[in-house]
């Protein structure tokens, strides 16, 4: 006769991390054969090496070896990627989660506060509750493609900056002719760094041709280009946290969202929550693509039809450019314009702002 299991009998343990730059908060809980929630108290540690191996022993004394053990920590800007390394290198079972995961899921909780310590167990509650994706740590590869690429849109904008800086001064009265060679030589300075950029890029994708392979697929696609198709894959790890197109776009901010509430409803509009520098990478690329790619011209029109202002159909284009990308990634395959895969025929919404 099979023996049954004590209704106390953990079932999976679970940590959730709230982190931060220079702390996180762990809270070590479990679910029991009762599918009881039993949570321990929060405890913080220091975002160090020495922190990492603290919770690692601070875990273990709580653990009983016959249970799984899981962690799970939110992608929170790039305080997270030293511990997740951590984790990955020392065998540890490991989820990492996009923010707008955690926030539907907080939704769906009774919480109204928020705190390090209740969002640590937050993670560590959605980690009883579903059955989460392990982590697969981006390759050396695209971590050093998103340290080039960040830099490169820094030093993009600060020659943009410098530009307009240098423009202004030159048509004020009187203008110092030595503030203007040093406004030149820094913008001369920049000139020479994206240079430098371009070309440790370039040395990158020729010793990556599986990633050059992949990232031509993206530049396929009418109105991107290989510094966009960069941005795209970089901010995204290529994609590896992405289950689906609205995750995506929800990542991007490129959502439409409603408010309402009674009788007062607002026009939908994009949540602007997501990764900023998707959408300023992609908003060029859509303008472009109205003048040189035939489906999203169309597409355009369609939404002009219906909506007179241009910035809800920009941003539209953006999204669907972004879902190509995706689409494009995922299957390996460059652009056919001939080629229309049931996923990408989505309701054509556009933002109303």
């Amino acid at each position: 006769m099979p023996r049954v299991p004590s209704p106390t009998a953990p079932l999976k343990y679970v940590v959730g991390i709230d982190i931060a730059k220079d702390t996180f908060v762990a809270c070590f809980g479990r679910i029991e054969a009762s599918q009881q929630l039993r949570f321990g108290k929060e405890t913080t540690f220091a975002n160090t090496l020495a922190g990492f191996t603290a919770l690692l022993a601070w875990t273990a004394k709580q653990q009983a070896p016959a249970a799984p053990l899981w962690f799970v920590v939110e992608a929170t800007g790039v305080y997270y990627e030293a511990l997740a390394y951590f984790l990955s290198d020392n065998a540890q079972a490991l989820s990492v989660l996009l923010p707008n995961k955690v926030k539907h899921f907080a939704q769906s909780t009774e919480l109204k506060s928020k705190t390090d310590q209740l969002d640590a167990r937050l993670l560590c509650r959605l980690g009883l509750e579903r059955a989460l994706p392990a982590w697969q740590p981006p390759t050396p590869a695209l971590r050093q493609l998103r340290a080039l690429a960040r830099e490169r849109q820094r030093l993009s904008e600060q020659g943009g900056q410098l530009k307009t800086r240098c423009h202004a001064y030159q048509h004020s009265y009187q203008p110092d002719a030595r503030t203007l060679e040093r406004l030149a030589a820094q913008q001369q300075l920049v000139a020479q760094q994206l240079k430098a950029v371009d070309q440790d890029l370039s040395l990158l994708l020729d010793a990556e041709p599986e990633l050059a392979r992949k990232l031509a697929h993206l530049t396929s696609i009418p109105g991107i280009g290989l510094t966009t198709a960069i941005v795209v894959v970089a901010e995204t790890n290529g994609f590896i946290l992405v289950e689906n197109e609205r995750q995506l776009a929800s990542y991007a901010g490129l959502d439409v969202v409603q408010r309402q509430s009674g009788l007062s409803s607002q026009a939908t509009r994009i949540s602007r929550r997501g990764n900023v520098r998707l959408r300023t990478a992609l908003y060029l690329p859509a303008v472009s693509s109205l003048r040189y790619n035939p489906q999203q011209k169309a597409f355009y029109a369609r939404l002009r039809a219906r909506q007179p202002s241009g910035k809800p159909g920009v941003i539209a284009v953006m999204r669907k450019l972004l879902l190509l990308c995706y689409s494009l990634w995922k299957n390996d395959r460059p652009y056919d314009p001939q080629f229309h895969p049931a996923h990408m025929a989505e309701k054509e919404v556009a933002p109303a702002d």
